[in-house]
């Protein structure tokens, strides 16, 4: 068997194994439509159970845009800042969703797309009461003759930036209180096809189809990481085998020529593969002025609303 053909096998044995672990749930409309949801109580009573894992942390600077630095042994410098936005209204005594923010390909050392990232978020998570975590990558690349930096994938030997996500979400579950049961990704470009990635394989133990509640890419594809190296059959096979259907949103401007061809792709193959429109695959073309290799704010409040009713069981 060739290395791809083991390394194809691996992640349908990795996936297989979580088949019946966990369940999709569409929470109840008062949860994103109230603005105050998150506090009311007694709203379980005759209607859908609203599923509860929280991580119970506290200590952590709040509220408002906010860094962290962790020490990974072993992965770039060994020290990774990422940055966060805690809504006004946070409080360490509820659990609060979590999305985590990947940027594309980035002028070396990526920083400020980090922290363009989270500033943009931030705007839809001021109303939508979540949290939003945004790492930077941590691969150098030549970007025409200039350094810049893009995600470090497994299967890489030694640690890569599933590793520094892992960090991210413990070092958040430890200073914050973190809904488990809604953890959701979104990605640009690049960091869409880690996100597309991170819903499908299961190299990462805490972001994947049995942990995140849903995803969303921006400017992503399958075949820029999920799918890389896969025949047409081997993708399709990767996305039957999931755990269950991962709801995910898809958003494209029309005029992205080179993603644009990719992203109808992936539509289709996500409903041929079970996914239905409007209830696990959302997919928005977005055209006139803004139908470019970008993303905008109006796309990512799109985004959190198809988002936000998703929900895995603990």
């Amino acid at each position: 068997m060739s290395i791809l053909g083991s390394r194809f096998a691996l992640l349908l044995a990795l996936v297989a194994a979580d088949a019946a672990a966990v369940q999709s749930v569409v929470l109840p409309a008062w949860v994103c439509a109230h603005p105050d949801a998150i506090y009311v109580g007694g709203f379980e009573s005759g209607q859908i159970a609203v599923p509860h894992n929280p991580s119970n942390g506290s200590g952590g600077a709040f509220p408002g845009s906010q860094s962290r630095v962790l020490h990974i042994s072993g992965l770039g410098s060994g020290t990774q800042t990422y940055y966060l936005y805690l809504p006004s209204d946070y409080t360490p005594a509820h659990s609060w969703p979590l999305i985590l923010a990947l940027h594309g390909v980035a002028p070396y050392p990526g920083t400020s797309y980090a922290m363009d990232v989270r500033d943009t978020w931030a705007q839809v998570a001021a109303t939508g009461h979540f949290i939003v975590a945004a790492p930077v990558a941590d691969q150098v690349i030549d970007v025409n003759g200039q350094s810049g930096v893009s995600w470090l994938m497994p299967p890489t030997f030694g640690p890569n930036d599933y590793t520094l996500f892992a960090a991210v979400r413990a070092d958040l579950e430890g200073a914050y209180n973190i809904e488990r049961t809604r953890l959701y990704g979104w990605g640009f470009s690049s960091g869409g096809h880690v996100m597309h990635a991170l819903g499908l394989d299961k190299y990462s133990s805490v972001f994947n189809a049995s942990t995140m509640a849903a995803y969303s890419v921006s400017a992503g594809a399958l075949a820029g990481e999920a799918c890389k190296g896969l025949s047409d059959t081997e993708c399709s096979q990767l996305l039957a085998s999931l755990p269950r259907k991962i709801p995910v949103d898809i958003h494209i401007g029309t005029s992205d020529t080179y993603i644009y061809p990719y992203a109808q792709s992936d539509h289709a193959r996500f409903l041929s593969q079970g996914w239905v429109d409007s209830q696990t695959i959302f997919y928005t073309a977005f055209s006139a002025n803004n139908g470019d290799h970008n993303y905008y704010p109006t796309d990512l409040q799109q985004a959190w609303g198809n988002l936000c009713p998703q929900a895995v069981t603990p």
